[in-house]
């Protein structure tokens, strides 16, 4: 039916157009005929031109055009054509000097309309001196056309309307359990699983019905259970510290946890399906997924990531007994314990050394005066000296190891009061004075005026800045000079604490806040290695920074910064 429609709506437009076309062209070459002698008379061709199109369009009631060779309109029916555009590119126009008929549908900007042009040549005497074109809207086409479709249109709906009630009807009544069981199962299909079919028949229909609840209702209960143990699963392997890995036989990964993204800086949709080792790029963690999945026993094996540079223990498990179905690999970080066995290590042999050597000292001159030197009171009272300062050594070790002990551990409490930084430096100074002086190195000072009044602890800063000047002193030469100065801005007080001293190489430069680091490797110039430590934790328990610049033979800057506001709790 809507074949035929179509058919019928195309044969109808067609004859119409056909039949408007033959009679524009009879009508334009009429025009062609009526308009040589605008050409050949002896008045103006324009004038005359312009006079006779006027006459013909009211005659045949069309739009009436004569156009000159060279595209110059010469007359309209419809407009002046001293302002009409030259004519020479109409497609009608260069049809009919070419091959002496053109025809063109277009919309016409001046009537406002789609019209059908139709052109021919005006010719005397067999030469072409000008074209002739008539041209007329389509609405009555387009009414006409329309009138055809509005009435097959009519048919082919009242037709199709009977049709499908007619086999509705016949259909509603042998499709309607079907039709409920399909509904139900693409609900189903879509997660609806509480779907019930309500079917009265006690015939095939009514049996397959009811099975379907049955079904239903068991398909409901298992996809519950299976939700929420995969729920519960979910937020184990998400949560788990350790990373877990699945993979399938072939070694590609299935699933990956939060955990393994972070260990290995990937995402799991960009891994999921690839080979394990594209992941983690660890040749030690395909071997032991392989030997896993072709022994089906645990394999274990440790590593350096070459991704994040983090020491990893990679554990393969099969999954399944006699045949594994896959694997599960499970990623421990040993990063952290790795570096505290380490830590523990340097400080055990660090302690060691520190304490071998005054305790060694201590122990030869102990045996030197049991030898007899005891008798020598000269001796005696040198060798006594010693021990008390080796003693006095030692006991400054344990207490800064206490210390910084009590600050890693956040057991060391500040004690915050507002101090005036200026002056605390200055107390700390006094306190070096003797020591500057003896060593022949001259302290300076560049304080800000008006250095705003901040909180911290006084005592702790106070050590700060009498380890970072004593430093100074230590490593300095006769005739040398400190330069202590103090500069403030909107949100930090800054301490500088600068040398012309020995200054310290680029390899030590890094390691300069460690436990135990001394740059001075002959260990001449004492101390126990622990005051720039100590240093370092306690100003970043200020939440400031503490930095240093050296140039070796050239010396050191030594600068911490303190906030003016702080939100600090009162523990390390």
């Amino acid at each position: 039916m809507g074949i035929l429609g179509i058919y019928l709506t195309n044969f109808a437009r067609t004859t119409q157009l056909d039949n408007l076309r033959s009679h524009l062209e009879k009508e334009a070459r009429v025009t062609a005929e009526a308009s040589i002698p605008a050409f050949l008379g002896k008045g103006s061709p324009d004038e005359s031109g312009d006079i006779l199109a006027k006459k013909l369009g009211k005659e045949i009631d069309a739009r009436v055009t004569i156009i000159a060779l060279d595209g110059r309109v010469m007359g309209d029916s419809e407009e002046d054509p001293s302002i009409m555009e030259n004519h020479a590119t109409r497609p009608e126009v260069r049809a009919a000097l070419v091959s002496g008929l053109g025809e063109s549908t277009r919309y016409s900007t001046t009537v406002g309309q789609q019209m059908m042009y139709v052109a021919v040549p005006i010719t005397s005497q067999g030469k072409v001196i000008g074209v002739a074109r008539v041209a007329l809207t389509l609405a009555a086409v387009e009414n006409s056309v329309g009138h055809v479709t509005l009435v097959v249109s009519l048919a082919i709906v009242a037709t199709t309307a009977l049709v499908i009630l007619a086999a509705w009807l016949i259909a509603r009544a042998t499709t309607r359990p079907i039709r409920e069981i399909t509904r139900a199962s693409r609900r189903i299909a879509q997660g609806e699983l509480d779907q019930r079919i309500m079917v009265g028949t006690r015939d095939e229909t009514g049996q397959l019905a009811r099975a379907f609840n049955e079904m239903s209702a068991n398909l409901n209960k298992l996809v519950g259970e299976i939700s929420a143990e995969k729920t519960k699963l979910a937020t184990i392997l998400s949560n788990m510290a350790d990373g877990v890995v699945m993979a399938d036989t072939e070694g590609k990964i299935v699933m990956a946890n939060k955990a393994t993204e972070a260990l290995f800086n990937f995402r799991e949709e960009e891994v999921v399906t690839k080979p394990v080792i594209e992941a983690v790029r660890d040749h030690e963690v395909d071997e032991v997924l392989k030997l896993s999945l072709s022994t089906g026993q645990q394999q274990i094996a440790q590593f350096e990531s070459g991704i994040t540079k983090r020491f990893i223990r990679a554990i393969a498990l099969p999954i399944g007994d006699d045949k594994p179905a896959g694997a599960l690999l499970l990623f421990q970080d040993l990063t952290e314990m790795r570096s505290i066995q380490t830590m523990r290590r340097e400080m055990v042999g660090n302690i060691s050394h520190e304490l071998r050597t005054p305790i060694a000292g201590i122990k030869a001159m102990v045996e030197t005066l049991k030898d007899g030197a005891i008798d020598d009171k000269e001796a005696a009272r040198d060798f006594l000296a010693r021990i008390d300062s080796e003693v006095d050594r030692l006991t400054q070790m344990v207490s800064e190891l206490t210390e910084l002990s009590h600050i890693e551990t956040g057991r060391a409490e500040l004690r915050m009061a507002s101090i005036d930084l200026n002056r605390l430096i200055e107390e700390g100074i006094a306190q070096l004075n003797p020591l500057a002086q003896k060593q022949q190195v001259d302290i300076v000072t560049d304080f800000a005026s008006n250095l705003p009044v901040i909180k911290a602890d006084k005592d702790r800063i106070r050590q700060v800045v009498i380890n970072l000047v004593h430093n100074a002193i230590k490593f300095n030469h006769p005739g040398g000079q400190i330069k202590v100065s103090t500069r403030s801005n909107s949100e930090t007080i800054t301490v500088n604490i600068s040398d012309n001293g020995t200054g310290i190489s680029s390899d030590d430069l890094p390691h300069i806040f460690e436990r135990f680091y001394k740059a001075d490797k002959s260990r001449s110039k004492g101390g126990s290695g622990l005051g720039l430590a100590i240093a370092r934790h306690t100003i970043q328990a200020h939440g400031g920074k503490i930095w240093v610049k050296s140039e070796e033979g050239k010396g050191s800057t030594f600068s911490f910064s303190l906030p003016l506001k702080t939100g600090l709790d009162t523990e390390l």
